[in-house]
């Protein structure tokens, strides 16, 4: 995608470009004060929440504060700071409630500041607390993806919280706490990743927020201008016809009484048919993947006297899917009621989404579903099991000793290991079942649908499979064994909480029993 993007100026004023840099804003400050204040509703939402949640989390700590420290001077300046961080996120809440910014550069610089008072203190705990950097590093990488991934960038300066965070983290760590060799090398690959990965987030978060502020943007522009010279055409077919024409946006011209399209000009024929297959009449019906989509934007119509950008699901002449904003008025023209429609593609704007939630939801080394898009298969196949019926099975799969794997062959081989183990247990599976990654060597695996009996032949089946699989690696042929939990009874499971405990029991009796087993647990 370019570093820089061209949008229309505003009616009377002069033609600007609007550039977006690599890190995600506009360039030119004011251009990007602008679009905050635009944008107000939906940025002020998310400092809203930041702010009251993020302050009311960070106090509730103080209950762990007096549980380590006690009632000590330190715990006391520790709950006053905290208080602080409060009082400071309560004003954020309600400057966020806010209908309009009261200031872009002053919120932008409290919210900074809201941010680097969190990790401050959050340092001044670790020093308080001492003991293990393991403890601590979990919370500290919590805190940086929660400052890329939720937190509005504002001020370019906080893209480089989280970096600078990392820093501070690592001299607190060296100074003060107890860690290892092993420590140093996990700690570098996590906490890396944690900035680059956050780093990429909050620029894709801000690159498509303001993206997608600028097409809305453009198409309200234009939308405006058409409106303009439709009042000024006056039902003059000459007039339309040139409006048609001259327009860069999409246009298409439909009779109400049988949906018959009369006119659409070249940019609606280089979306809809550019290699010109159309012949004869051609019908609006013909374009919506959803027919139901089209009857519901005539009721709309119908009922408002008007659709603005409402976004539907269309297909070319040759088949093919397109995304786009509509929309439509209803005008007299020839005598016949008819309807314009102006339309903006937003496919790409759609696959970048798309992407993203999949990135949200996807393990970049395996493939598979990570922990969050597993925990919302199962919540999703509880929520439409059908009465009566029985699971869903839950099965929990831990690499058996895969630590002395890692620490003989080097973690590249352990990586190129889980790699194959995924295709492998993958093949062994119904369509329909979902294999997630939840984090290490440790995977799950949704059986739907499935008596604890059939859950526990399918997992003796990937026991066995994998303990016979020759795992080809750049180290030479590796042997794995696993432990297996299963969660499973043909009574309805109510709770995904309670039937994770109930595999991670399982598998825990598993490692107990001598490991390359299955066990199988249901109260």
């Amino acid at each position: 995608m370019s570093d820089s993007l061209h949008a229309v100026a505003p009616p009377g004023e002069a033609d600007p470009s609007w550039h977006i840099g690599r890190d995600g804003l506009f360039s030119d400050r004011q251009q990007d004060e602008i679009f905050i204040r635009a944008e107000w509703g939906v940025i002020g939402h998310r400092v809203r929440q930041i702010g009251l949640y993020g302050a009311l989390a960070f106090l509730s700590a103080t209950f762990t504060d007096l549980s380590v420290l006690g009632p000590t001077a330190v715990y006391w300046s520790l709950l006053v700071a905290r208080f602080g961080v409060l009082a400071w996120g309560l004003w954020l809440a309600r400057v966020g409630r806010a209908k309009e910014v009261p200031g872009v550069r002053r919120v932008a610089t409290a919210l900074l500041g809201f941010e680097l008072s969190i990790m401050v203190l959050f340092l001044l705990v670790v020093l308080a607390y001492g003991g293990s950097a393991d403890y601590h590093s979990i919370t500290a990488l919590a805190l940086i993806f929660a400052v890329y991934a939720y937190v509005p960038v504002l001020r370019r300066e906080a893209m480089w919280v989280g970096g600078v965070f990392t820093v501070l983290f690592a001299l607190v760590v060296w100074t003060s706490l107890h860690f290892d060799a092993k420590y140093v090398n996990i700690a570098l690959v996590l906490f890396g990743f944690a900035n680059v990965a956050g780093w990429q987030i909050a620029v894709s978060l801000s690159r498509g927020m303001r993206l997608a502020w600028l097409d809305r943007r453009r198409l309200e522009q234009q939308a405006q201008a058409a409106q303009q010279a439709r009042q000024r055409a006056e039902q003059s077919e000459e007039n339309l016809e040139h409006l048609f024409d001259a327009s860069p946006m999409p246009l298409v011209l439909v009779r109400v009484a049988d949906s018959r399209v009369l006119r659409y000009n070249a940019a609606a024929k280089v979306l809809f048919d550019p290699h010109d297959l159309s012949h004869g009449d051609v019908f609006t019906t013909d374009f919506y993947e959803n027919p139901a989509q089209r009857l519901q934007l005539l009721e709309r119509l119908q009922a408002e006297g008007t659709v603005r950008q409402a976004e539907v699901r269309l297909k070319t002449v040759g088949g093919q899917g397109v995304d786009a904003l509509l929309s439509m008025r209803p005008l007299r023209f020839a005598g016949e009621d008819c309807i314009v429609t102006g339309m903006v593609e937003i496919s790409a704007q759609k696959h970048l989404e798309q992407q993203l939630r999949a990135l949200a939801h996807t393990d970049p080394l395996t493939g598979l579903q990570n922990r969050r898009g597993f925990f919302a298969m199962v919540e999703h196949a509880l929520r439409t099991r059908p009465a009566g019926q029985p699971g869903p099975c839950i099965m929990l799969i831990d690499l058996d000793h895969f630590k002395q794997i890692n620490d003989r062959y080097g973690h590249p081989v352990g990586d190129e290991i889980l790699v194959e183990f995924a295709q492998v247990v993958l093949s062994l599976l119904r369509e329909g079942d979902v294999f997630a990654r939840m984090g290490g060597e440790e995977f799950c695996i949704l059986l739907a649908h499935m008596r604890a009996s059939q859950a526990l032949e399918v997992a003796e089946r990937v026991r066995e499979f994998v303990a016979a699989h020759p795992f080809q690696t750049s180290a030479g042929v590796v042997r794995l064994s696993l432990s297996l939990g299963i969660a499973g009874c043909d009574a309805p499971v109510q709770s995904i909480d309670r039937v994770l405990s109930m595999a991670d029991q399982a598998m825990y009796r598993a490692k107990q029993g001598g490991r390359n087993r299955t066990e199988l647990y249901c109260d």
